[in-house]
């Protein structure tokens, strides 16, 4: 009956476990699919205004400078777009195409005749600066600017000091200057330069022959035509070329005709491609043979084409986080809250198996001599004889005296199971303190006692508690020694053991001696109550000293590690 009990308690443990589990992973699911829905709709709907407010950008600027250059129109594009995920390709009178490549849009000052322009909007080529410097030159002015700020706060940067321009290469430079800097400093001429280079154009198929007989531009005295960073070191290459985009787009028939329909590829669970296009019909007049009174409307069309990658891992990692880690808390709460329970009702299980035990033994216990006392009492009523009268006094005095051992036990271990039990705990000599509670046993027991002693510290404890200690595990051991064997008690390196032979111990037995009531041989003819042990493991564990039990070779040791002072 108990066990089935006990096995229906844990069967319920389990299926709270379970269900606890199962819940916990079907909402992290449902709730991370439900963010991964709203995450992927909100961030396509941002792209998607993002894109149109770029393509609307480039197709007013279109508009309002229909004349712009084929240079202008590359700068367009490229301005403040993150190449890192984003591609934008213009493709106008059918034969010409522009993306956004590696190159960087500029806006450069530059003096001529002393007269400074403020500029115009253009772009340098990565490739073209690259191929003007030699790798040993590259390599240094990658040093330079990589060079961390000093203790007075001054770096290096690089500039375009002089440069062309190519209607088909943008800005040409043909005189770098690397340049010490600081942030205090306002205008070019405070600023200390380190190195120039200069490049004979005339080598290089960038310029024709009328963009380089034209006079270069340079920056005046104030203004710093700075080439950005992360672009000279090669980290702003575009993740997208226009080969990646038409593998895209054929990949996904569905929305190849994107001038139609805004699409969203999915790539996987968590990247999508946004595709988008828009078409601007531009429509101007242009004269028919040189001829003021003859025109013709002439419609430019301009395809601009427009690719975002959507990761939704970025977005949502820590939302994902966030639910797992809720739900591994609430799994750990739960399965914690049902081992702490499954373990209290074992406990109390055991509890109620040790206090049936205890009962049983106690009884057992007590009616031995109950029963003695009683049958002796009978008779010494009717006893004449004065010698059988002292004699069944004689016994039931014995048994009285039995009883009270066994009961005096009792309250002991319940005493040292209590928690307002306090230690009174001092430093004293060890060796004497062994010594006098051995006088009572060298006159009366039959086996040999041997006492060794090697250490010289002094131990603290609680003296009376101890002494009940070291009584309980010297009788034990006189109690069930072999006939003729000796008693070793030896203190060696504050560790205190007591060993004796006992050929008739069964090696099982030897985590169950310090039990309550346990007696390894029941069956012999020696007396005890099987409390003595318990008693020395309560007190042990108050003075947090460890203990433990060994057998071998017929010999059983009971040894525990004390606190000592040098």
């Amino acid at each position: 009956m108990k066990s089935r009990y006990i096995k229906r308690r844990k069967k319920f443990h389990y299926i709270i476990i379970s269900v606890t589990i199962i819940v916990c992973l079907l909402g992290t699911v449902f709730t991370s699919l439900a963010i991964l829905d709203s995450s992927r709709d909100l961030l396509i709907a941002n792209a998607v205004n993002e894109l149109n407010t770029k393509m609307d950008y480039i197709k007013n600027g279109i508009v309002t400078s229909p004349n712009n250059s084929y240079n202008e129109y590359v700068a367009l594009i490229n301005e403040n777009v993150d190449k890192g995920n984003t591609y934008f390709q213009l493709t106008y009178d059918n034969d010409m195409t522009i993306t956004t490549d590696n190159v960087l849009t500029v806006h450069y000052n530059d003096i001529n005749g002393g007269i400074l322009d403020m500029g115009t909007e253009n772009y340098i080529r990565f490739d073209v600066l690259k191929n003007l410097l030699s790798d040993n030159e590259y390599k240094e002015i990658c040093g330079y600017l990589n060079t961390p700020t000093d203790n007075d706060g001054n770096y290096y940067i690089l500039i375009c000091k002089k440069f062309y321009e190519s209607e088909k290469y943008g800005y040409v430079p043909c005189q770098l200057e690397v340049l010490k800097t600081n942030k205090v400093n306002d205008w070019y001429v405070q600023d200390e330069v380190v190195k120039t280079y200069s490049f004979d154009l005339s080598k290089y198929d960038y310029l024709t022959i009328e963009e380089l007989e034209a006079s270069p531009f340079e920056n005046d005295e104030m203004h710093r035509n700075i080439i950005d960073k992360d672009f000279f070191l090669g980290k702003s290459k575009p993740k997208y070329s226009q080969k990646d985009v038409e593998k895209i787009l054929s990949d996904n028939s569905l929305f190849t005709d994107i001038y139609d329909e805004t699409g969203a590829v999915p790539d996987g669970i968590f990247k999508y491609y946004l595709l988008m296009g828009d078409c601007l019909y531009y429509t101007e007049n242009h004269m028919i043979n040189n001829s003021p009174n003859e025109y013709k409307e002439v419609t430019r069309v301009f395809h601009i084409t427009s690719l975002k990658e959507i990761n939704l891992l970025d977005d949502c990692l820590w939302k994902f986080i966030t639910v797992f880690a809720v739900a591994f808390t609430i799994m750990a709460v739960v399965i914690t809250v049902e081992i702490f329970s499954w373990k209290d009702f074992k406990r109390r299980t055991a509890q109620e198996e040790t206090r049936l035990e205890m009962t049983n033994a106690i009884a057992h216990n007590l009616k031995t001599p109950l029963f003695v006392i009683g049958g002796f009492a009978e008779n010494l009523k009717n006893e004449k004889d004065t010698e059988k009268k002292l004699h069944n006094i004689e016994i039931i005095q014995q048994q009285t005296e039995e009883m009270d051992i066994l009961i005096h036990r009792m309250l002991d271990l319940s005493r040292f199971d209590s928690p307002a039990l306090k230690l009174n705990c001092e430093v004293f000599d060890f060796k004497p303190f062994i010594e006098k509670i051995l006088e009572n046993y060298y006159v009366h027991t039959e086996h040999e006692i041997i006492f060794i002693y090697n250490s010289k510290a002094k131990i603290k404890a609680d003296p009376a508690m101890l002494k009940t200690v070291l009584e309980n595990l010297i009788d034990n051991a006189e109690k069930y020694s072999d006939y003729g064997s000796d008693i070793t008690i030896n203190v060696s390196d504050d560790v205190l053991s007591i060993s004796n032979q006992c050929s008739s111990f069964d090696r099982e037995n030897l985590s169950k001696l310090w039990q309550p009531y346990f007696r390894a041989a029941k069956g012999d003819n020696k007396s005890g109550s099987g409390i003595g042990l318990s008693i020395v493991k309560s007190a042990l564990e108050m003075h947090g000293f460890k203990y433990k039990a060994e057998f071998e070779n017929g010999i059983i040791t009971f040894k525990f590690r004390f606190t000592s002072l040098d």
